[in-house]
């Protein structure tokens, strides 16, 4: 039988979609008074739940929410399974867990208890499958990022990226570098970017306004392991893309995505492979199925 209506989790309450109702004092809505964290769901596990769990717990304590639900990793990894499985997403799932502050208040507000929606939603593959064809990237600059360290999480805010779909898909591209205010570029509309030159990996660091990518974090342990160098002290501008050998991107849904164009230059991804297929090894080395 198919399914005519998807269930979601509020604050622990399952309900289906259609149901759900917020008043139009919603902080989220007001003042995007919150953010989200988005997980790769595989056949029962969470990939990197442990990662995702310990950038919630410090972007909580930043935005200064309050909850003793989610400080137990246990109840959330339950929820997000129960919840897949009434979706009947029993193999590759997409998993959003946005939270927010409870209602009251102007700027100030009158409570700083947090409340939490899952979503999830269905993929076509349970584990990372680079692209065949290499993604082909433009930049976006009409408005940039602050640089600074707040930007570790994914903020309810996202017009940046919002404005850089809309960019991306004017100009027939398949996604865009997002630049800070120093010029620099730091991520992507979705992902994390690393630039390849000979044996030396570059990204951004934390302190350009970059998301603090929990595949990222992931990817950067396994260059580590493969001998690669890890340059994140020189920042990357528009101008230096020609001199790189390859160029990828990372998140926590679709693992590492090559990018094979920018402009009129082409790129490779003999390296992006290798390193791909050690991050899959890595991050699936203790599932219950196997690799």
């Amino acid at each position: 039988m198919p399914i005519t209506s998807k269930f979601i989790c509020l604050n622990g309450h399952f309900l289906k979609e259609e149901d759900l109702s917020f008043t139009a004092s919603n902080r989220a809505f007001r003042y995007g008074d919150g953010f989200f964290e988005t997980m790769h769901y595989a056949n029962g596990e969470i990939q990197l739940f442990d990662l995702h769990q310990a950038r919630l717990k410090k972007a909580m304590n930043l935005l200064k929410l309050e909850s003793s639900v989610l400080q137990l990793p246990h109840i959330i990894h339950k929820e997000i399974v129960r919840l897949n499985n009434a979706n009947h997403f029993f193999k590759g799932a997409r998993v959003r867990i946005s939270i927010f502050r409870s209602e009251g208040g102007l700027y100030l507000p009158l409570s700083n208890k947090a409340n939490y929606l899952i979503e999830s939603w269905p993929l076509e593959n349970d584990r990372y499958l680079i692209n065949s064809n290499g993604f082909k990237l433009g930049a976006y600059k009409q408005i940039s990022k602050p640089s600074g360290q707040t930007f570790f999480y994914k903020s309810l805010n996202s017009q940046v990226s919002i404005l850089a779909s809309l960019y991306a898909q004017e100009n027939n591209l398949d996604n865009c570098f997002i630049i800070n205010d120093k010029r620099e570029i730091i991520e992507s509309i979705n992902s994390n970017v690393f630039f390849i030159q000979n044996k030396t990996i570059y990204t951004p660091n934390n302190d350009s306004g970059c998301i603090y990518g929990i595949m990222r974090e992931k990817i950067l342990t396994v260059i580590s392991q493969l001998g690669f160098t890890i340059n994140n002290h020189t920042p990357v501008k528009e101008e230096d893309i020609s001199q790189f050998d390859e160029i990828f991107l990372s998140n926590a849904i679709q693992g590492i995505q090559w990018v094979g164009a920018y402009k009129t230059k082409r790129f490779d991804s003999k390296i992006t492979k290798q390193i791909q297929k050690a991050l899959i090894q890595e991050i699936f080395k203790h599932s219950k199925q196997a690799v």
